[in-house]
């Protein structure tokens, strides 16, 4: 397990006084990182094999977000490897501690020098698996209806959204697909389905499609290719308040 104990800062806080959701899942990837470099063994190997990890897919369930200058404190846990996936859960507290956020990320072993995706034995990465907290995690896909939706305004990507590897950071899909979000809908659910890749210079034109109680924003190219799929929904009615993000 890693963690990372610190105030909310300033920059992360939205109009509202609240920590910002592309914020707080910046966060617990940037918590990942750190816990993936703590863990020797596996560094060593992955880089020996000449394999990367990706993120794949993550799901947060939000049943509050955190204040300017609120005390948090954020921890993740690697709980399990199956097939070419790395299974990691991410729990974010406050000083309280009373859980505000919790994540099931997945990220993806890609071979480098082959260019795919590669299964792992897990008695080969020298990681001691923790047990994660509990969680209704939904499948790592997200369904997009077949035709339809409404086309919002593109983004380019700039070269100050760019990761270390020269990609849009991850929590930045969070950030231009929420903000095309109708005003006023309400969601304690937000998932992502990484499929591509974004780097400076690309055009992202986010398409909403309006499904019962969710809405799927599709995040393509100009040639109709996905870079992520995210989904953003109400649900745990028995665990939160229903909050208006907007």
């Amino acid at each position: 397990m890693y963690e990372i104990n610190c105030e909310v800062p300033f920059s992360c806080a939205g109009a509202d006084g609240k920590m910002r959701l592309p914020d707080a899942v910046g966060m617990m990837i940037d918590c990942c990182q750190f816990q993936e470099y703590q863990e020797k063994a596996l560094c060593e190997y992955l880089r020996r094999k000449k394999i990367a990890i990706f993120l794949s897919s993550i799901q947060v369930d939000i049943l509050r977000l955190p204040e300017f200058r609120e005390r948090v404190r954020t921890a993740v846990k690697i709980y399990g490897c199956k097939s070419i996936y790395g299974l990691r859960r991410i729990t974010m507290h406050d000083e309280n501690g009373e859980l505000c956020l919790i994540s099931n990320a997945t990220g993806a072993f890609f071979d480098i020098e082959a260019g795919r995706a590669v299964k792992l034995d897990p008695d080969d990465l020298g990681v001691v698996f923790d047990e994660a907290e509990p969680m209704a995690c939904l499948p790592r896909k997200i369904s997009v209806p077949a035709s339809g939706g409404i086309a919002a305004d593109v983004f380019k990507v700039t070269p100050s959204v760019v990761d270390c590897n020269g990609h849009l950071t991850s929590a930045a899909y969070f950030a231009v697909s929420s903000d095309v979000l109708p005003a006023g809908f309400l969601f304690n659910r937000a998932r992502m389905e990484y499929k591509k890749q974004a780097k400076a210079g690309e055009i992202m034109i986010p398409v909403l499609h309006c499904v019962d109680n969710r809405i799927v924003v599709d995040m393509k190219n100009e040639d109709g290719t996905s870079f992520a799929v995210a989904e953003y929904s109400y649900a745990m009615p028995e665990k939160s308040k229903i909050i208006d993000f907007q």
